[in-house]
């Protein structure tokens, strides 16, 4: 099993050197890249077999330097698989999205490759100095990704994001640091609460880390940088990866397990729930106010970062497989929303359309489209409805006005989805121009209906795939 998790992790790095060789004209780029995740996706799938045989957790590790003594610790359990298979099947999602244009950009396909690599070995590393050079390693690419190919006109907005991550990941520094300062070596995630660091020493490296990991959550007053980016962008796969940058954040909180919070932080979880109720409750407000679907997205994806966050913070571990059925599922989701919708927004633009109502002249994509929406908003389509019914009710027997404010930022960004499902559906009156738009072709419909067979399927059997 060790030289297959090597592979795997390997994966990304080759399709890249093949992006670089490939020839500049046509489709070579895109065909390598597609080819590299969908092999992944099947190293992900014979993992779970092969986690299932060995056991619920394994750990492999190379010693990369001696002095200093530095061993990289990898390991994959169903949690973490879960997730990569959920980043995996997003990204070869926003590559179905791209346009024939974008298809062709050799840049755009080798960093989304590159960032596609830091994310995996984020999700699979356990020692806090590989967690590190992967976590800072996504900002990078992601970077490169939006002021090259996303079209953000405002390089404040680039500013900012850049400012975030780089005081997050200088946070993570520093307590890596400190750490060592008194380990002389590398730690494991699981063990840097438990470390023989004085209370001083170790509130810094605990209050450190827990920073970092909060400002790649958009969590109120922090949410801006990526509120202002992901409204922007136009580029389906480009506005995937961006919206999988919480979860780095979210995964570390996950992954440094309840050691994170020892006596001396505890009071900073009320503060983080507090603020995470208000952003809760404000994101859902915007989403339901704003006009554009993408923002609405955007509101609907941080409210589920946070109902993860504050399962995290508050519940017992027993419910973290019932995050991770969820996570799945709400990455799938979210990336076919983003590709439908901008899908359909850029036949608006080439017809000449200024109605809103576009779905009733695209019946393939508004099927889809109507099946994405109605499963984002909670309906029994997807184990996801079941998980998240679970936090919710335990969220609820924990701190009743918690669970209250949630689940009314919940219902809030759900009516905001289907007000808009309704108004894009709405069928025009004989005073509005009838108009001509293109269609999903074939490929992309038998595509998106093996997503929504998947999905579907999850409803009955959360890991029917494997188990």
């Amino acid at each position: 099993m060790a030289s297959l998790l090597f592979v795997f992790l390997m994966l990304p790095l080759l399709g890249c050197l093949f992006v670089l060789f490939s020839k500049k004209d046509g489709y070579n780029a895109f065909n390598v890249a597609f080819f590299t995740l969908c092999t992944g996706i099947l190293a992900i799938l014979k993992l779970f077999s092969e986690s299932r045989i060995v056991g619920s957790d394994f750990l492999y590790s190379y010693q990369w330097l001696k002095h200093p003594n530095v061993v990289f610790t990898f390991g994959v359990d169903i949690f973490s698989l879960l997730l990569l298979l959920g980043v995996y099947i997003s990204a070869v999602i926003g590559l179905v999205g791209l346009s024939s244009v974008q298809r062709k950009s050799k840049s755009l396909l080798l960093l989304v490759l590159y960032f596609i690599w830091n994310m995996s070995g984020l999700l699979v590393v356990r020692d806090i100095i590989s967690f590190y050079l992967f976590f800072a390693g996504m900002q990078l690419p992601l970077f490169m990704l939006i002021g090259s190919h996303a079209n953000i006109k405002k390089s404040s907005t680039l500013s900012l994001f850049f400012l975030f991550n780089l005081v997050g990941s200088l946070l993570l520094l520093i307590s890596i640091l400190t750490v060592y300062r008194y380990n002389h070596g590398s730690v494991l995630l699981s063990h840097i609460g438990i470390l023989d660091i004085p209370t001083i020493p170790q509130f810094i490296v605990l209050s450190g880390v827990c920073t970092a990991f909060v400002l790649r959550i958009p969590i109120w007053p922090l949410h801006n940088w990526i509120s202002f980016i992901s409204s922007g962008i136009k580029n389906p796969l480009i506005y995937i990866l961006t919206n999988l940058l919480p979860l780095s954040g979210l995964y570390g909180f996950i992954r440094f397990g309840q050691v994170i919070i020892p006596t001396e932080l505890n009071a900073f979880v009320p503060i983080i729930e507090v603020f995470g109720v208000l952003t809760m409750m404000f994101i859902a407000l915007i989403g339901l106010s704003h006009k554009n679907f993408l923002q609405k997205l955007f509101s609907y994806s941080t409210i589920s970062y946070l109902l993860f966050l504050l399962s995290k913070l508050l519940l017992d571990d027993k419910y973290q497989m019932n995050m991770a059925y969820s996570l799945f599922i709400f990455l799938i989701v979210n990336a076919s929303l983003a590709v439908l919708d901008l899908f359909a927004e850029n036949a608006r633009e080439e017809a000449g359309c200024d109605y809103r109502g576009v779905l009733v002249y695209i019946p393939r994509l508004s099927k889809l489209f109507a099946f994405f929406v109605l499963m984002a908003v909670g309906l029994p389509m997807s184990s996801m409805f079941w998980n998240n019914f679970v936090l919710i009710s335990a969220l609820f027997r924990e701190s009743f006005v918690t669970g209250l404010w949630v689940m009314a930022a919940i219902s809030l960004i759900g009516l905001a989805l289907i007000y808009e499902l309704y108004i894009m559906r709405d069928v025009p009156n004989n005073t509005v121009q009838k108009y001509e738009l293109s269609d999903i072709s074939d490929r992309k419909l038998i595509f998106f209906a093996g997503i929504t067979l998947v999905l579907f399927l999850s409803f009955f059997n959360p890991l029917w795939f494997v188990f």
